[in-house]
């Protein structure tokens, strides 16, 4: 275990990169930024590649995964990878297509979860949205789209709970129906109507025409969360195309006290796809990878393609859930968004569309729990309707119109043109978040073409406890993996001498989709690792039969979190597996091939932690419990290289706010770099195939 504040500056480092990646594409940004600091050159898939032994590079793809890798002087094609893989990705709540919801006099946000989140952690906080949005540019005939990514730093929203007096029922459990009860209070009908923001004649059909306006969002979701992201970004609401936001919680990660970290969900995380490697100086064709693999993504609410819900009174954004997320952990939180956005540019009859990232700094909007009094049957369990209730208020539907930023005269029909509007996001979306969006990147609302956002709690990530001795933070599955596995790569190539020795490549590739089973054009199941390990090797060796056999040389570590035992339910663990706190990563064992780790693949791990002094667990499931999964099987069957399933230990996995060690983090970061350094020489100690 390391002693009293060691590994301080590591964790200090991971929250650091919690706090700017609120979403995968925020993360796979923050990730570039640090690679391109250490020397890294970015390719691109849509380009040949011409790559050096000794050299540094990472591509992205659909800017939520990415990849990175260092190819050692000595590689020659044929020779292996040594891969880690990680993803993203966490559990969130993202804005529908169509958010605008109005009801009860409030203005509320459609979300969707996204993932297998504790979605009850998502009550009670103070949210924004985060993600990215499509903006157009230009004018007279002259149009250019940008995809921007956007995060609304304060609070705009939140999912406020039920009174306990309104629902004497939740003491037999908190049940959420994420429908109808994860909808994020976005303001009060007539404090909007007041403010003149939004005008709420009802729905409109999709694609329709309103007031001139070149974009259909307004009609799609709330002009009050349209005004704020067009604020964020720098343009106007109209020029907001469409886009992919999720809510985040907007309470900033900072270091607090002794050995613990404590952070909100951050808005999704680096780009969909990141694989950073670096070519080792004399790597040929035909050896071996050095893999870590890991995921981007989380849990969160994404926001819908139309998330424009008025009802009540209300402007709420209409959200899907992302992954397994704890839902009912995201009401009450001070939520914002983030995410991606295409953004339309130019005039005079010359268009260019840029894609953008957003993310809102304050929180935006809210999912405020229903009181007990008016839900007594909470007392038995709190029952979350994912469609119904996760729907954040972005603002009342009276102040909305009092501050003339929302136009909301409900659904109108995909594609079709509002008075001249050159996008059909006012229609999908409250006018108010596309305001919002629209200032966050420095656009119109009208710019704003389309996005890909969700919702973020608001509340950073911090080191707390009374020994400063763990993190509390949102997406710490998987984030924490990533950022480890990335930190290692990029300090285990760091010096002139780092890779004269290596043979192989050292790569790490951070997924996106982890969370909903990695079957997408950047997931794990996609065919970007055999692309890259492919390309890699192609570009030092033109035979075919060169990649089998470095594939035969090669290994991956799939790095995602691990369940640590927790005190309060001690049965839910093995009693001979139990994974603590403090204790190192965890090597992941399943009989039935849930997890891809062997004898061979885990002696090899192991035996790396035995010569640096590391500690390291054992996790195998109850034989009378289900089993999740990571993207180890996934990589190992797709691609035939050799395995292993690791994680640190962490608590409250899939909830809003998740809770680990500062230390795991020092002795994650520390094992995956002797990883990258030491695998090519005990690997060749090993034989088990002829």
């Amino acid at each position: 275990m390391a002693k009293k504040g060691e590994g301080s500056s590591v964790a200090a480092d991971l929250i650091d990169f919690l706090n700017a990646s609120p979403t995968a594409f925020h993360a796979v940004d923050e990730a570039k930024k640090r690679l391109r600091s250490a020397g890294y050159e970015q390719v691109s898939e849509r380009e040949d590649w011409r790559l050096e032994a000794g050299k540094k590079y990472f591509f992205t793809r659909n800017h939520s995964t990415i990849v990175a890798f260092a190819i050692g002087k000595k590689y020659v094609a044929g020779n292996g990878f040594h891969v880690i893989g990680a993803h993203t990705d966490s559990p969130c709540l993202k804005l529908k297509p169509v958010s605008k919801v109005s009801k009860g006099g409030y203005l509320e946000v459609g979300i969707q979860t996204y993932g297998g989140g504790l979605w009850h952690t998502w009550f009670d906080r103070d949210l924004t949205v985060a993600g990215r949005m499509i903006i157009s540019e230009g004018k007279d005939g002259c149009v250019s789209y940008s995809h921007r990514l956007v995060r609304i730093g304060e609070p705009i929203m939140r999912i406020p709970t039920l009174a306990i007096h309104l629902d004497r029922d939740v003491k037999d459990g908190f049940k959420v129906n994420t429908q109808s009860h994860l909808l994020p209070v976005l303001a009060t009908s007539i404090k909007a109507e007041l403010n003149k923001v939004v005008s709420d004649n009802g729905p409109v059909e999709s694609g329709s025409s309103v007031d001139g306006k070149k974009s259909n969002e307004n009609q799609k979701h709330h002009s009050l969360l349209l005004q704020l992201l067009a604020d964020e970004v720098g343009c106007q609401p109209d020029d907001i195309c469409d886009f992919e936001l999720q809510a985040c919680d907007t309470q900033p990660r900072s270091v607090v006290v002794n050995v613990m970290i404590d952070c909100g969900v951050i808005p999704g995380s680096m780009v969909n796809v990141m694989i950073d490697c670096g070519v080792i100086p004399g790597y040929v064709a035909g050896n071996g990878f050095h893999v870590i693999g890991a995921h981007t993504d989380s849990p969160c609410l994404k926001l819908k393609p139309v998330s424009k819900v008025s009802k009540g009174g209300y402007l709420e954004v209409g959200i899907q859930t992302y992954g397994g997320g704890l839902w009912h952990t995201w009401f009450d939180r001070d939520l914002t968004v983030a995410g991606r956005m295409i953004i339309s540019e130019g005039k005079d009859g010359c268009v260019s569309y840029s894609h953008r990232l957003v993310r809102i700094g304050e929180p935006i909007m809210r999912i405020p729990t229903l009181a007990i009094h008016l839900d007594r049957d909470v007392k038995d369990g709190f029952k979350v309707n994912t469609h119904s209730h996760l729907l954040p208020v972005l603002a009342t539907s009276i102040k909305a119109e009092l501050n003339k930023v929302v136009s909301d005269n409900g659904p109108v029909e995909s594609g079709s043109s509002v008075d001249g509007k050159k996008s059909n996001e006012n229609q999908k979306h409250h006018s108010l978040l596309l305001q919002l969006l629209a200032d966050e990147v420095g656009c119109q609302p009208d710019d704003i073409c389309d996005f890909e956002l969700q919702a973020c709690d608001t509340q950073p990530s911090i080191i707390a406890g009374a020994t400063k001795e763990f993190i509390y933070s949102g997406r710490l599955d998987n984030l924490c993996m990533s950022f480890c596995s990335l930190k290692a790569l990029i300090d285990a190539t760091s010096s002139e001498s780092s890779l004269e020795d290596e043979a192989g490549v050292r790569l790490v590739a951070l997924f996106d989709h982890e969370e909903v089973g990695s079957n997408s054009a950047q997931g794990a199941g996609s065919p970007v690792m055999l692309d890259a390990l492919s390309r890699i090797t192609s570009s030092f060796g033109s035979d075919f039969k060169l990649l089998e056999k470095a594939i035969q040389k090669s290994f991956v570590v799939s790095a995602d979190m691990a369940h640590a035992l927790h005190p309060n339910y001690m049965d839910k663990h093995e009693d001979n597996h139990r994974p603590k706190l403090h204790g190192g990563l965890v090597i992941k064992n399943n009989a039935n091939q849930r997890y891809a780790t062997n004898a061979v693949t885990s002696f090899i791990f192991r035996e790396i932690a035995n010569k640096h002094n590391l500690p390291v667990q054992d996790f195998v499931v109850r034989n009378d419990m289900a089993c999740g999964s990571t993207i180890g099987p996934i990589l190992a069957s797709g691609t035939g290289i050799r395995t292993v399933d690791v994680g640190a230990p962490q608590l409250s996995m899939h909830s809003i706010r998740e809770m680990c060690a500062v230390d795991d983090v020092k002795h994650s970061y520390e094992h995956f770099k002797a990883f990258f350094q030491e695998f090519s020489h005990l690997d060749a100690k090993i034989t088990v195939d002829i």
